[in-house]
C-alpha cells in the first residue's frame, strides 16, 4: 500500500499505525507529533475509563468535570455512570462548569471556573460538549497540569482530539494552543442516544473538508502560510470521501455510520494538532460561522450547533470557490491595487464590527490581528506574482479539494440536517448571514480565499448575493 493509501484508510485507535504512516509521510519531520497515549471507540468504550484512569492519574483526587447539559445513556446518564465507574478507586469529585448559565460558553468566566475546579487534582476526567473540553484543555495546559481524559459524548465536533480551544477573547472567537488530551474514550452507545442534532452536526462540520483545506493550499501557494502539508489532507480525504454517502445512514441512526463519522471526527481532530494549526478543516466557512456566533454573543442571543452553522456556510463558499475556480484571470488584475496598505483598511476592520459592538472592543481585536495579515500580504508580493505565474497548476490541484455546492446540500439533505442559514436552531437572520459572509475575511491573521478575492475587488456585497443565490439554486443559502 502507497503511503497516501495508508494515511487515508488511518485508524485513530491505532495510534502506533498512524505515526508510522504519518514518519513515511513526513520524512523532514514538519509535522508535529502526536500527543495522545491511547484512543478507544466502541460499544463500551466507557467501561474502560478506570483502566485509562488508573494507567494516566498522578494519585487519588479526579475531578470529574462536566457541563450541566442534561444527557442519556442506554437508561441512564453517562456522568453518573463515569463517577460510579471511578469512585470505586479514586476520590472523585464533581465540577459542573457553567452551572446556571443559560448556554455554557468558553470564555473568561468559564475557564477560571474550571482552572479553579483542577488545581489541586491528580487527574481531570472531562465529561461533556466539546465546549467543556476545549475549557477543560486550555484549564489544564500548564506544565505542571494534572493529565486529561476526555470523554466524548457526541459525534457533534473535532474538539475531542486536537490540541486547541476555541475561546472568546474580548468577545471573539479565538483559536489557541492548548493541549492533547493524554486519552479519549468515544463510547458509541452514548453518541447513539445523544440528541441527533448534535450528531449531524458532527457530520456538518466534515462537510467543511470539501473546501477548507482549499484554503489552506491557497494560502501556501501565495506566501502567507508555511504549514501545509499533504499527509493531513489525505488523513481527511480518506474516511471523509466515503462518509459523504451516509446521509441517509445517519438520518436512521445505522450504527455503523456513527462508527464512521465517530472516526473521521476523531482523525480530522488529530489533522489539526499534527499541522499545528486548524486550517486542515478550518477555512472561510468557519469564518462566516464565527462572525455570525459573535454576533449572537454580543446580543446576548443563542447560538445554534458550531457543526451545523459550518456545513450551512460551506454551500455559499463552495459557491465562491466554482466562481473562483471557474473565471479567475490573473492577467486581468490591477497588481497596485491589490496590495493596499493599513491606513485604507483600518476605519473598513473597525466599521464593520462596530455593527455587533459599538464599544468598539470586537472591532479592536480583529484590527490588531488583521493588521499582521496585510503586513505579510505586502511582504509576500513575489509569492503572489509567482501563483498568478502558474495558475494553470495551481487551478487544477484546488479543483480535486472541492466539491459542487448541489454535492454538499445533497448530503446535508439527505441525512436531514439544516442546509439553509433559515433552517438551523435558532434560524439566522438573513441580514446576519449577509454581513458574516460580507466580512469574515477582516476577522483574524489566517488568509483564505476570502481575503483574496476581497484584495482583487471582487468579494463585495453583490458577491455575496451572488454566492448566495447559487446557493440556493443548489439546495442552500439563506
Amino acid at each position: 500500500m502507497t503511503v497516501a493509501g495508508r494515511l487515508e484508510g488511518a485508524d485513530p485507535t491505532d495510534l502506533a499505525g498512524l505515526r508510522e504512516a504519518l514518519a513515511l509521510a513526513d520524512p523532514e519531520g514538519k509535522l508535529a507529533p502526536i500527543g495522545m497515549s491511547s484512543i478507544e471507540i466502541g460499544g463500551d468504550a466507557l467501561s474502560l475509563l478506570p483502566e485509562v484512569v488508573s494507567n494516566l492519574a498522578r494519585g487519588p483526587r479526579v475531578v470529574l468535570a462536566m457541563d450541566a447539559t442534561p444527557m442519556r445513556r442506554n437508561d441512564g446518564d453517562p456522568k453518573d455512570e463515569a463517577e460510579r465507574l471511578l469512585a470505586g478507586r479514586f476520590e472523585v469529585r464533581r465540577a459542573v462548569v457553567g452551572e446556571g448559565r443559560a448556554q455554557l460558553h468558553a470564555d473568561e468566566e468559564a475557564l477560571a471556573e474550571a482552572e479553579a475546579a483542577v488545581r489541586d487534582a491528580d487527574c481531570v476526567v472531562a465529561v461533556g460538549s466539546g465546549t467543556v473540553t476545549d475549557v477543560c484543555k486550555e484549564a489544564t495546559a500548564r506544565p505542571s497540569a494534572p493529565p486529561l481524559v476526555v470523554v466524548q459524548t457526541a459525534a457533534s465536533v473535532n474538539a475531542f482530539s486536537d490540541d486547541v480551544s476555541v475561546l472568546l477573547k474580548s468577545g471573539t472567537k479565538r483559536t489557541v494552543p492548548s493541549r492533547w488530551p493524554d486519552a479519549l474514550l468515544v463510547d458509541l452507545a452514548t453518541l447513539a442516544d445523544a440528541p441527533p442534532a448534535m450528531n449531524l452536526a458532527g457530520f456538518g462540520d466534515i462537510i467543511s473538508m470539501w473546501t477548507a483545506p482549499a484554503d489552506w493550499y491557497l494560502a501556501s501557494a501565495v506566501g502567507m502560510d508555511d504549514s501545509y502539508h499533504p499527509a493531513p489532507v489525505a488523513m481527511l480525504y480518506g474516511g471523509g470521501s466515503e462518509l459523504l454517502g451516509d446521509g441517509a445512514a445517519l438520518r436512521r441512526g445505522d450504527p455503523g455510520a456513527l462508527d464512521r463519522l465517530a472516526r473521521v471526527l476523531t482523525l480530522s481532530g488529530i489533522t489539526l494538532g499534527i499541522a499545528g494549526k486548524t486550517a486542515p478543516l478550518s477555512g472561510t466557512e468557519h469564518l462566516v460561522s464565527h462572525l455570525i456566533d459573535m454576533a449572537a454573543e454580543q446580543a446576548g442571543n443563542p447560538v445554534a450547533f458550531h457543526g451545523a452553522q459550518v456545513a450551512v456556510a460551506t454551500i455559499p463558499v463552495a459557491a465562491a470557490w466554482e466562481v473562483f475556480l471557474t473565471e479567475f484571470d490573473p492577467s486581468m488584475l490591477d497588481l497596485q491595487r491589490l496590495f493596499p496598505d493599513e491606513a485604507a483598511l483600518e476605519p473598513v476592520v473597525r466599521e464593520a464590527f462596530a455593527t455587533i459592538d459599538p464599544s468598539g472592543g470586537v472591532g479592536e481585536e480583529c484590527w490588531s490581528d488583521y493588521a499582521r495579515k496585510l503586513t505579510l500580504w505586502r511582504r509576500s508580493r513575489g509569492h503572489v506574482e509567482r501563483f498568478f505565474g502558474e495558475w494553470p497548476e495551481h487551478r487544477a490541484r484546488m479543483l480535486e479539494m472541492v466539491l459542487p455546492p448541489e454535492r454538499l446540500a445533497g448530503a446535508l439533505r439527505e441525512a436531514g440536517a439544516p442546509a439553509r442559514f433559515g433552517e438551523l436552531d435558532p434560524p439566522v437572520a438573513p441580514g446576519v448571514a449577509r454581513w458574516a459572509l460580507a466580512n469574515c475575511h477582516l476577522m483574524r491573521n489566517r488568509f483564505t480565499l476570502a481575503d483574496l478575492l476581497f484584495f482583487a475587488g471582487w468579494w463585495d456585497d453583490a458577491f455575496v448575493e451572488r454566492m448566495l443565490e447559487r446557493a440556493r439554486s443548489a439546495g442552500g443559502g439563506l
